[in-house]
């Protein structure tokens, strides 16, 4: 294929809520370049970019997606991906490796959750951005109602780009503000109908007056002459869209056909190259002592980085990857983030996967490409020379919110099992997969019910079959009162040399959020200081496993102040004893009065105005602590709080309340003490579970 420069490279990430429309309106952008010989359908699952089959079958985005397409001179670089929060790790690793995005919002559902999140996570990264309103051919889409809310909601200056040409089931184009032309359906362009015009007119003026306050040279022309030239019109707006200070509106119906050029013809005018977008910063070596900052120069040192591995059942292990350095052939490659040597066997200018993409010799700074079968690579790693190494931090990763238990229906393949959902995890390091200690349960934890699905589906593909259990809910304790003078004494004697160490400790409660505090006042050698790590160890040991439910105890301080030793008997393994002791006793001291602390999540729900009163009250039901509730036009959107425990499988939940037109999505807020019939219910199961032991 065709070398590009990296001026002449466009990386664009496309983003919005789940069924806005993203994935249909890159099928009509590879169509309407002929990248593809045919329009792609969600509903019929015939997907240019799509690798994962269980994906298809869902009709819905789960991972980062990445194609191509050449338009009048430009190479643009697509990545499509998640709209759901169950899969935000995917969206969040896109956000990180991409120059530009485009927004998709659904003109029948107006701007929802994902969308919101979505933009605050690219106005923090300084990622300039459009949006793109769908569904104008539904009759029940509301253009005008939408173009306001992104307004109110996106707290950034929006200006509409192009006009709709009717709506509902009279919409047939749209006309763009720069080239004033009409586009329809079928690849025809028109004159501006008549009855337009004016229409046209005032919004030129709407657009001239955004880009002429954003540029005081424009501003001075404008003011002078009345109006910009084409030219002007663009080099004003690009530099506006770059810098973050304009966030222009297009219409269209993905579906249809009818959008593409414009966004096409907008990308290759207006968007920023690599070369246009700030250096990356990384580190000469993984303990970020010696920061370095790469421009996209083809001749400058490697650096690339891993936002996607895939499983692939033919082509085995694929790798893609943003290249923001340097040149990648098919040489050694220095994997800085395991630091060792890998070496790729093709790379490609990806079209999904390989099979469509353009296999290439050469990758060069503002690439994105897949490598196929890197041995010891995994995603968020950094590839880079040997001879002039530079380090990425990996991506910022989501903590897991829900944690199942997970059994392999046949004892004879748990290592199997195991296998496989590592390889899974290594895929999307949003997940997390362990073995507890003491339990030797697998635990599998997820962003939400349809992420531990997905690996659920994963393993049924593989035919690997499993039983998922409850979702462990990571409860935490700490205690409410100040305990002083706590012993902790071990001695033993079994003939030779004994076992002795005894520690005096303080114990008392620390705000919320503090963890555990060790404070070392041992004064005078009561207990030497080599042993005093191991009494630490002991504690923070027995502290992993609270009284109450079994798990972590937090927000405590604990004061070492006094002890006794003996010069024989004394060992790293007394001292430990004793720490263990001693928090044993502090559990078993009235003074102590130890609490159940349960997770809190912050919620945010959107769904028909209609729905919200049966949202609220079911939320309400959940001791849900509502922070703000607003209702505008058709839609609802509630904030609330709401303890994990009540809100495990609230999917199915909504669903059923909004006839599957809500959605949410949640992250983790806060620790708060559980009221005494939590506490008693999970005290009695974890008894319970230990008698079963």
């Amino acid at each position: 294929m065709k070398n590009y420069k990296p001026s002449d490279v466009r990386v664009v990430g496309f983003f919005g809520h789940r069924g806005s429309g993203k994935t249909s309106l890159i099928e009509m952008m590879l169509f309407d370049s002929k990248a593809t010989t045919r329009l792609g359908s969600v509903e019929a699952g015939n997907l240019a970019l799509e690798l994962d089959e269980g994906a298809l079958e869902r009709q819905t985005t789960m991972h980062a997606n990445a194609g191509f397409c050449e338009w009048d001179g430009v190479r643009i670089g697509i990545v499509d991906t998640p709209g759901d929060g169950n899969f935000w790790g995917s969206t969040n690793r896109a956000l990180a490796v991409v120059d530009s995005a485009v927004i998709t919002v659904s003109a029948t559902d107006g701007v929802e959750n994902m969308t919101l999140r979505t933009v605050e996570k690219l106005n923090e990264r300084k990622v300039p951005f459009a949006v793109f309103v769908t569904k104008l051919d539904k009759d029940v889409s509301d253009p005008d109602g939408v173009l306001k809310e992104i307004g109110d909601e996106l707290k950034k200056e929006a200006v509409l780009l192009t006009l709709p040409i009717g709506k509902g089931a009279d919409f047939k184009g749209i006309v763009s503000l720069l080239s004033q032309k009409a586009y329809l359906a079928n690849g025809e362009e028109a004159d501006v109908p008549a009855d337009m015009v004016d229409a046209v007119e005032s919004a030129r003026e709407n657009l001239f007056d955004a880009v002429a306050a954003a540029d005081d040279d424009l501003a001075e022309k404008y003011l002078e002459e009345g109006t910009l030239s084409e030219d002007q019109l663009n080099q004003g707006l690009r530099a506006a869209f770059t810098h973050g200070d304009l966030a222009p509106i297009l219409v269209g119906a993905p579906t249809s056909d009818l959008g593409a050029r414009p966004l096409l013809n907008l990308i290759r005018a207006v968007y920023p190259a690599p070369t246009d977008r700030p250096a990356i910063k990384g580190y000469k070596s993984d303990k970020a002592e010696q920061p370095v900052e790469r421009i996209p120069s083809a001749d400058g040192p490697l650096v690339a980085q891993v936002f996607r591995t895939f499983n692939d059942p033919y082509a085995g292990v694929l790798s893609f990857a943003r290249v923001w350095s340097g040149t990648m052939g098919s040489s050694d490659v220095f994997n800085s983030t395991k630091r060792m040597n890998d070496r790729p066997s093709h790379l490609y200018v990806p079209m999904g996967g390989t099979k469509d993409g353009a296999e290439i010799k050469e990758a060069h700074a503002g690439d994105i490409i897949v490598i196929t079968k890197l041995k010891s690579t995994k995603t968020s790693d950094t590839l880079t020379s040997k001879d002039d190494p530079t380090f990425l931090p990996p991506f910022d990763e989501p903590e897991a919110l829900l944690n199942f238990s997970l059994s392999a229906a046949e004892q004879k393949e748990e290592d199997k099992v195991s296998s496989f959902v590592r390889k899974v995890c290594d895929e999307d390091p949003s997940l997390r997969f362990e073995r507890d200690s003491e339990t030797k349960e697998m635990l599998l934890g997820g962003l939400g019910q349809a992420h531990i699905d997905y690996v659920v589906d994963r393993l049924t593909r593989a035919n690997l079959k499993v039983v998922l259990h409850e979702p462990k809910v990571p409860y935490r304790e700490t205690i409410r009162g100040k305990v002083d003078a706590v012993e902790g004494k071990h001695k033993k004697q079994t003939g030779g040399s004994g076992q002795f160490g005894v520690c005096l400790i303080n114990v008392e409660p620390l705000p919320r959020g503090s963890g555990i505090e060790f404070v070392d006042a041992i004064v005078g050698g009561a207990i030497p200081r080599n042993y005093i790590p191991s009494v630490e160890k002991g504690i923070r040991d027995l502290l992993s496993r609270g009284p109450l439910s079994g798990n972590e105890v937090v927000d405590l301080k604990v004061t070492l102040y006094d002890g006794k030793y003996h010069r024989v008997d004394s060992s790293d393994m007394a001292f430990q004893a004793a720490g263990r002791k001693a928090i044993r006793a502090l559990y078993d001291s009235p003074r102590c009065k130890p609490i159940l602390l349960e997770p809190y999540m912050h919620i945010d729900v959107a769904c028909p105005a209609d729905s919200v009163g049966d949202v609220m009250g079911d939320l309400n039901s959940r001791r849900a602590r509502v922070e703000d509730m607003t209702t505008e036009g058709r839609r609802g959107k509630i904030s609330a709080s709401v303890p994990m425990n009540e809100i495990l499988k609230y999917t199915n939940v909504l669903k059923s309340l909004t006839s599957g037109r809500g959605s949410f999505t949640m992250r983790f807020a806060r620790y708060e003490e559980a009221p005494a019939n939590i506490r008693e219910q999970v005290q009695a199961a974890y008894g319970a579970a230990k008698e079963e032991d």
